[in-house]
C-alpha cells in the first residue's frame, strides 16, 4: 500500500516518525506522500523526503492560508509573489512530485473566499508550468472548486481530489477529466455514503490515504490517525468494489506511481 496523503511533520507525531514508519511498514505500507499546506510545512515535507527514501513530498498553500498569497479582495500581493517564487523553488526539488494541498474550504472559511480562489488559481498555473499533478483540498465547496478548475484548466499532469466527499456528479467530473479520488478513513464510517460512491467510481479511479493525524478509520475513531491504519481503509474499499484487498493494493499502488512518479519510492 501507499499512503497518498499524510502529514508526518505535524507536532502530533513529534519524535515518533521513525516508529510510525516502522509500524506502517509492518502493516504493509511501503510509501508515503507527505503534503504541505504552507511554506514551512512544505519545507518540512521536503526534509522528511530527504531523510527517508519511502517518502515523497508535495508543496503548496492550503486555502486556510490563502492570505499568504492574496488580499481579501483576491488581489495577488507583493508578499504573495515572493511566496510563489519560493514555492516554485521548493517544487524543483527532486523529491517533490506534486503541488498541494490547494483548493477551496468554505466550511471553516479561515481565509476570505476571493483570496482562496486567487491562491488556488496561481498554484494551478504554477503546477501547469512545472508539469506537476495537483493535490486538491475541497470542503463544502465542491461546485465552486470544480468550476474553478474547469475555468483555469484541468492540470495536464492530473491530480487527486483529496479526502473525497463529493457526490455522484463529482465522481463523473473526475472520471471525465482523468482525476483521481483520495479515499480515507470516512469510507469505514457507518453513516457515510462514501462506500457507495467508491463502488460507483470503481477501483481505477481511487487512491488510498490517511490524512493522518486526522480522520482515523474504524476502529480508531476519536484517536490520532497514522499510516499503519491504512489497511482498514483498504479493506473497506475492497468490500465496496467487490475485489480482494490484494487487488486493491496492486491497482492503487500502480495508480499512485502513474500520477506521482512513484517509481522513485524504493521497494
Amino acid at each position: 500500500m501507499i499512503d497518498s496523503h499524510v502529514h508526518l511533520n505535524r507536532e502530533e507525531f513529534s519524535g515518533e516518525v521513525p516508529a510510525i514508519l516502522d509500524r506502517a511498514a509492518a502493516a504493509g505500507v511501503r510509501g508515503f506522500l507527505n503534503v504541505g499546506y504552507d511554506l514551512e510545512t512544505s519545507r518540512q515535507s521536503i526534509a522528511l523526503a530527504e531523510e527517508d527514501s519511502r517518502i515523497l513530498a508535495a508543496v503548496g498553500v492550503h486555502p486556510h492560508d490563502a492570505a499568504l498569497l492574496a488580499d481579501p479582495e483576491g488581489n495577488l500581493t507583493a508578499a504573495g509573489v515572493r511566496a510563489l517564487d519560493e514555492l516554485e523553488e521548493l517544487a524543483a526539488h527532486p523529491r517533490v512530485v506534486a503541488i498541494g494541498e490547494i483548493g477551496l474550504d468554505y466550511y471553516r472559511d479561515l481565509s476570505p473566499r476571493p483570496a482562496q480562489a486567487r491562491a488556488m488559481t496561481e498554484q494551478l498555473h504554477l503546477a501547469e508550468r512545472l508539469g506537476l499533478p495537483v493535490v486538491f483540498h475541497i470542503r463544502d465547496a465542491w461546485t465552486e472548486t470544480l468550476d474553478l478548475i474547469d475555468q483555469v484548466g484541468v492540470p495536464s499532469a492530473g491530480g487527486v481530489l483529496h479526502s473525497f466527499s463529493g457526490d455522484e456528479g463529482s465522481v463523473t467530473w473526475a472520471r471525465r477529466r482523468g482525476m483521481m479520488l483520495g479515499i480515507g478513513g470516512p469510507v469505514t464510517y457507518k453513516n457515510s455514503r462514501l462506500h457507495e460512491l467508491v463502488a460507483a467510481a470503481g477501483l481505477e479511479l481511487l487512491l488510498l490515504e490517511t490524512d493522518a493525524p486526522w480522520l482515523p478509520p474504524v476502529p480508531y475513531r476519536g484517536k490520532r490517525n497514522e499510516s499503519s491504519y491504512l489497511a482498514h481503509t483498504r479493506d473497506a474499499v475492497a468490500l465496496a468494489v467487490g475485489l480482494s484487498p490484494e487487488e486493491v493494493d496492486t491497482v492503487t499502488t500502480a495508480s499512485f506511481g502513474r500520477l506521482f512518479a512513484g517509481e522513485i519510492i524504493e521497494p
